[in-house]
């Protein structure tokens, strides 16, 4: 998934929320909570498991322990345990959007769908399902759909800087990048911590070739970010600097990167790319990285090669292998993808 999907800051597990606890719930309930919270889910689940054994009725119990079977990826149980909750408690809004997390991950995107929309018709005002309604729907390429739910969301919560960002990568798959930006930045706004937004503000800064702007984007990202998870906006610098004429130096800058790369994370798909660029892996080897078995859980990494792939033609001169390859990344992604955007942005500039 290329959005953060579900709540989630970055990537792709759901927020699964309990209700309050009911009154005379037993004793269990505030355990299992608390067990929770330090990361017991094993515990927590048993202690949910005795109050429903002590009140085998309770909506909220039901929806107690379903949370934590989402949080561990158990989603099969979790599906089960709302549907027991919505069984005994029909108008639980938290219970179906809480399903529909569940139905998402399982890959049930039309019963997600569902769920949200049955929690939004009985609370209109559930900021939540909107959002993660929006990102199923984004995920089905229902792009105007899937604006129009963002929207709603920021409109009963303005400050929903999630909301913000979601909307933004729609409205970058659209096309409209004045409009992604804009929401972007007011993710910032609300958020000045939120290195993705970062990312992909700077992303559409470099497609409409604002280089200094991206580079101020990118080296606030590089700020917010854990050592291993530099690669991106290095080698997006690394793009920048080629474009304005200088090779040499920025090569020697992301290699040097590329050496100081933790150990356990040197092997991670961003830092491969920097193999290639820095010319310490060869393209037929890139090229078969990409497309490895491993590689098939995420079939962006071939796009993205034919992206790097064609940059690297373009540099040596050749300008028929770069137009290639930028064609081969557009037809063969999805414009959530950044590559797909540079590469459009190659061809449209460059008349390959």
């Amino acid at each position: 998934m290329t959005q953060r999907t579900l709540l989630l800051a970055g990537l792709a597990v759901p927020l699964f929320a309990a209700l309050a606890v009911a009154e005379n719930s037993p004793a269990w309930v505030a355990q299992a909570e608390a067990k929770k919270q330090h990361g017991d889910f094993a515990g927590a689940i048993a202690d949910y498991t005795a109050a429903i054994t002590a009140n085998p009725k309770s909506a909220p119990v039901y929806l107690g322990r379903a949370s934590i079977l989402g949080l561990e990826g158990n989603y099969a149980a979790a599906i089960a345990d709302d549907t027991k909750a919505i069984a005994f408690d029909p108008k639980n809004a938290v219970a179906y959007s809480n399903r529909g997390n569940a139905r998402m991950m399982q890959g049930d995107l039309n019963g997600a769908i569902a769920d949200y929309t049955q929690a939004v018709k009985l609370d209109p005002q559930h900021v939540r399902a909107f959002i993660n309604r929006g990102n199923i729907k984004n995920l089905q390429r229902k792009y105007r759909a899937a604006v129009e739910d963002y929207s709603q969301a920021i409109a009963l919560d303005p400050k929903s800087a999630v909301a913000f960002y979601d909307r933004a990568g729609v409205k970058r798959n659209l096309g409209d990048y004045t409009g992604a930006q804009a929401d972007y930045s007011e993710a910032i706004s609300l958020n000045p911590v939120d290195a993705p937004a970062y990312i992909n503000r700077a992303v559409l800064e470099m497609a409409q070739k604002n280089w200094s702007v991206a580079t101020a984007d990118l080296n606030k990202c590089l700020s917010l970010l854990p050592d291993a998870r530099e690669a991106y906006p290095r080698i997006y610098l690394w793009i920048i600097a080629t474009k304005q004429g200088s090779i040499e130096k920025p090569t020697a800058d992301l290699a040097r990167a590329l050496a100081a790369a933790p150990d356990a994370f040197s092997g991670l798909w961003g830092w491969q790319i920097a193999k290639f660029l820095t010319a310490k892996m060869d393209e037929k080897t890139f090229l078969a990285m990409a497309a490895s078995a491993q590689a098939k859980k995420d079939k962006g990494q071939k796009v993205q090669a034919y992206y790097y792939i064609g940059i690297k033609s373009a540099l040596a001169g050749d300008k028929a292998g770069a137009a290639k390859y930028f064609h081969q990344c557009v037809e063969s992604g999805t414009p959530s993808l950044h590559e797909v955007t540079l590469a459009r942005a190659e061809l449209k500039g460059n008349s390959l």
